[in-house]
C-alpha cells in the first residue's frame, strides 16, 4: 500500500455514490477524505457505506472533520479522524472495521444502492433464535463427527519390526597378473602387473668345513702278558695286539720280552698305537687290548689294566668347495629378502609384491668377493656380493574389483547385496608358462539379503486387522521365518492397522 494519502476534498453536493465513484480509482492507497461543513453526509450509516466501499478497494481510510457527530462516528467504527491535515501526516492511521452491523432503527436513504439495500434487507431478515440453534447444533455435530473421522484416521500408528532373508554367496576364480598388458580385462580374468628392479649388497660368513692333518702323537699303554703254557714265551718287539670292542684300534710292543715258563706266569710290557691309529683314536679304557695276533695267540694272552694314553689329534680348519656353494646360496636368499624389503617401502599402500616372483636377475663376478680360497687354512669365511633383483608387483584393487563384479554377477535379481559383508581371500602365486606372468586363486564370499518395498508393503498391511497382517508378513517369501515380524500399535486398544500407510512404520532388523 501506497505510504502517501491521496487527499478527496468532499463537498456539499457529494453522496455516497459519487465518493464511490471518486474511490473506484484508487485501490491499494491512503485516503485522506477531507469533510466540508453543510454537506449532505451526516449519518453514521453513510460512513459505514464509504467505510465498506474502501475495504472492497484495499483503501486504508481517514477522514479531516471538526464536526462532533463525524469525529463519534469515527471513532465507533474505528476510523481514524484528524481535524486538520497537517495533524493526518504525523499520527498513524486506524485500520477500520470491515464487518460493521448497524442497528435496525437506521434506515437506508433513496441514494443507495440497490446492493447495499439487499445487505441491509438480508440483516432485519434474521432467523428465529430456535433455528438458528438448531443449525447451529448440527454443525457441531457436524464438526465433531469430522474431527473423529480424522482421528481415527491419522492419529493412529504401528510400527512393524522384521527381518529380511538371508543367505550367503562365494565364488573362486583365477586371475592372470601380466606385465605385458596395461588394462584389467575382467572377461578374462587378467591383470596388470609392473616389474620393479632394485640393486642391493650383503655380507655374511659361515665357518669352514673343511680340515687339515698334521702331526699326531700315539697312545700309549702298560699291558701284561700271561703264558697259556709249560715253557717260556719270547714275545718280540712288534708283536701287534689289538681291542675286542668295535673296529678294533691296533697297538704294537716297542721292546722284546720274555714270559716266564709255566701257566700262568706273567709279565709286563710296554705298547703304542700303531701309526694308522695315531692321535685321540688310541686312548682306549681298562682291559681293552685283549687280543694276540699272529702265531703267539695260542701260547700268550694281553690284557691292559689301565688305560691307554697320550694319544693326540693335530688339524685346522680349511675351505672346502662346499663352503662357497653354501656360503652363495645364503647370500642370494639375503639379497632376494633386503630387494623385497626396499620394494615394499617405496610401493604405494594399494600395491603389493608376489614374492613368488621375487628373483636375481643379474649377477657379476666382479659383484661376487669371498674372503679366501678353497684349501685355504681358515675358520671362517666371508663373501660380499651385489646383485640386481627384480620383482612383480600388482594393484591389489583389481583383484578386488573383480570379486565384486563376480559376486554382483551371482547374486539373484530379488536380493541384493551386502557390501560390507565381502570377502576377499588370495591363493598362492604360481609361475605361469609365460615368464611375464603369474596366476593365482581368489576366494571369495558375501552375504545378500532380499529386498523390500516398505512403502507397498505398508499398502497391503492399512487396514488390515492383526490375524491378516500377521498372515500377510508370513506369506512374503522376503521376510525370515526365524526371527517373526513384530507388530507394535499405537494406541496399544486398536485391534486394527491403521487407515494409513504412511502411518505405518517399516523397520528392519540389522542382521549383519
Amino acid at each position: 500500500m501506497s505510504t502517501e494519502a491521496e487527499h478527496v476534498y468532499l463537498d456539499a453536493t457529494d453522496t455516497v455514490v459519487t465518493v464511490r465513484d471518486r474511490l473506484s480509482g484508487l485501490r491499494g492507497k491512503r485516503v485522506l477524505l477531507i469533510w466540508s461543513s453543510g454537506g449532505n453526509l451526516r449519518r453514521k450509516l453513510d460512513l459505514v457505506l464509504i467505510q465498506r466501499e474502501a475495504y472492497r478497494r484495499a483503501i486504508q481510510l481517514a477522514i479531516v472533520s471538526g464536526e462532533p457527530s463525524l469525529q463519534s462516528f469515527a471513532a465507533e467504527l474505528n476510523i481514524s479522524c484528524f481535524s486538520s491535515i497537517e495533524i493526518s501526516e504525523r499520527q498513524r492511521w486506524k485500520r477500520g472495521r470491515h464487518k460493521v452491523f448497524l442497528p435496525r432503527y437506521h434506515k437506508p436513504s433513496a441514494d443507495l444502492l440497490a446492493e447495499d439495500l439487499e445487505f441491509m434487507r438480508a440483516r432485519r431478515n434474521r432467523h428465529s433464535p430456535w433455528r438458528v440453534f438448531l443449525e447451529r447444533l448440527i454443525a457441531l455435530a457436524l464438526l465433531f463427527g469430522a474431527v473423529g473421522a480424522a482421528m481415527y484416521t491419522v492419529l493412529p500408528g504401528a510400527v512393524v519390526t522384521i527381518t529380511l532373508q538371508k543367505e550367503e554367496i562365494s565364488v573362486v576364480f583365477d586371475i592372470v597378473a601380466d606385465r605385458k598388458v596395461t588394462t584389467v580385462d575382467a572377461a578374462k580374468g587378467v591383470i596388470p602387473a609392473e616389474t620393479i628392479r632394485a640393486t642391493v649388497e650383503t655380507t655374511a660368513t659361515i665357518p669352514t668345513s673343511g680340515s687339515v692333518w698334521l702331526d699326531s702323537v700315539s697312545a700309549a699303554a702298560a699291558v701284561t702278558f700271561t703264558n697259556l703254557g709249560s715253557a717260556r714265551v719270547s714275545v718280540p718287539r712288534g708283536t701287534i695286539l689289538g681291542t675286542s670292542a668295535g673296529e678294533p684300534i691296533l697297538f704294537e710292543t716297542v721292546a722284546d720280552v720274555v714270559v716266564p715258563a709255566g701257566a700262568g706266569q706273567r709279565v709286563d710290557a710296554a705298547v703304542v698305537a700303531m701309526d694308522s691309529y695315531r692321535g685321540s683314536i688310541g686312548n682306549v679304557g681298562p682291559g681293552m687290548i685283549n687280543i694276540v695276533l699272529g702265531g703267539l695267540a695260542d701260547h700268550v694272552s694281553v690284557i691292559n689294566l689301565t688305560s691307554a694314553a697320550g694319544g693326540s689329534n693335530r688339524s685346522v680348519k680349511t675351505v672346502a668347495v662346499a663352503d662357497q656353494d653354501k656360503l652363495l646360496d645364503i647370500l642370494r636368499i639375503q639379497l632376494q629378502s633386503l630387494a623385497y624389503e626396499q620394494i615394499r617401502g617405496d610401493l604405494p599402500e594399494n600395491q603389493i609384491i608376489i614374492i613368488e616372483s621375487i628373483k636375481i636377475e643379474e649377477e657379476r663376478k666382479e659383484w661376487t668377493e669371498y674372503s679366501a680360497d678353497v684349501g685355504t687354512m681358515t675358520s671362517e669365511l666371508s663373501l660380499s656380493m651385489r646383485a640386481v633383483v627384480s620383482a612383480l608387483a600388482i594393484d591389489d584393487r583389481y583383484g578386488r574389483q573383480l570379486l565384486l563384479a563376480r559376486l554382483k554377477a551371482a547374486v539373484p535379481p530379488e536380493k541384493q547385496l551386502l557390501l560390507d559383508s565381502v570377502s576377499y581371500t588370495r591363493g598362492p602365486f604360481s609361475q605361469s608358462r609365460a615368464d611375464s606372468q603369474i596366476s593365482f586363486t581368489v576366494t571369495g564370499s558375501a552375504s545378500v539379503i532380499a529386498k523390500l518395498d516398505s512403502n507397498l508393503l505398508g499398502e497391503q498391511l492399512a487396514g488390515a486387522t492383526m490375524k491378516e497382517a500377521r498372515q500377510l508378513l508370513d506369506a512374503n517369501p522376503n521376510i525370515s521365518s526365524i526371527d517373526p515380524p513384530q507388530i507394535e500399535l499405537f494406541p496399544s486398544t486398536l485391534q486394527r492397522m491403521p487407515q494409513l500407510a504412511v502411518r505405518i512404520d517399516v523397520q528392519v532388523r540389522d542382521n549383519q
